[in-house]
């Protein structure tokens, strides 16, 4: 039988769950959501790059890739709500 690869540690994937999980957080606080958006953008890319690297684990880039979605979303909705309602 062959032998099996054991997957090392993602170093883009918790780079990018550790931006986008700070992304988060401050996309729920108002005027730091811009900041948060930055983290939120930088996180994706960045999990997004580790998704495709090769014998790495996938997990952390997986649901920092779904955190920064989330954190983007929560700023759309939140400016869209302030600039709405002016």
């Amino acid at each position: 039988m062959g032998e099996e690869v054991q997957k090392s540690a993602n170093g883009l994937g918790i780079a990018g769950f550790i931006l986008s999980l700070i992304g988060v957080i401050f996309s729920w606080i108002p005027v730091a959501n811009i900041f948060g958006v930055v983290l939120c953008g930088l996180g994706f890319f960045l999990c997004f790059v580790g998704l495709f690297l090769r014998n790495r684990r996938k997990d952390l880039a997986v649901v920092g890739l779904l955190l920064a979605i989330v954190g983007i979303v929560v700023f759309y909705l939140e400016w869209s709500a302030i600039l709405g309602n002016m």
